[in-house]
């Protein structure tokens, strides 16, 4: 398995995987048709906004298998509410269900992590629902829950978010 940076030509081989891990992702700790909604067409379109120039310094990286086959993407840039402090944020971390537990999402996270720093950032913040199983994921790689939350109100249900912050990228190894 390989990590590298992502290229405009993975977009679409990204998008299925989004769509995919999307569903596995957030079954049962979301509604229905919040689930169900993302489709490879939407991703794709959130994606190609991603792409053009914005003022979020956006990046991603692929993991994909010795084929060439894309099975996880990890993407950032500058905390998106405050992209003028100049705080890194890695906006998600997607793996399809059978290539989780490998040691790419962790790559996957280290490899997002130097491109923040290569573009003059040192600290890190990722937003992730407070039901989410994964979380300790970010625990596991140092990531330090902070107080406060956001709310989001999703097809008519409450969702909560809670961030995990790195204060130096430097010391993620």
């Amino acid at each position: 398995m390989r990590v590298r940076p992502g290229t405009i030509n993975d977009v679409a081989a990204m998008s299925m995987v989004y769509a995919e891990s999307w569903k596995t992702t957030y079954e049962g700790l979301m509604p229905d048709i919040f689930v169900n909604g993302m489709s490879r067409e939407a991703a794709l379109h959130i994606f190609a906004d991603s792409l053009q120039t914005n003022h979020f310094s956006y990046f991603f990286h692929v993991a994909e298998t010795p084929e060439g086959r894309l099975v996880g993407f990890a993407d950032g840039g500058k905390e998106r509410s405050h992209p003028e402090k100049g705080i890194g944020e890695l906006y998600s971390v997607y793996l399809l269900k059978e290539f989780q537990g490998m040691g790419l999402g962790s790559r996957l996270l280290k490899a997002s992590t130097q491109s923040l720093v290569q573009a003059g950032m040192n600290s890190m913040v990722v937003w992730v629902m407070e039901k989410s199983p994964y979380r300790r994921f970010y625990e596991k790689l140092g990531g330090n829950l902070e107080p406060g939350m956001k709310q989001l109100d999703i097809a008519g249900q409450r969702v909560r978010l809670l961030s995990y912050s790195w204060k130096n990228l430097k010391l993620i190894h």
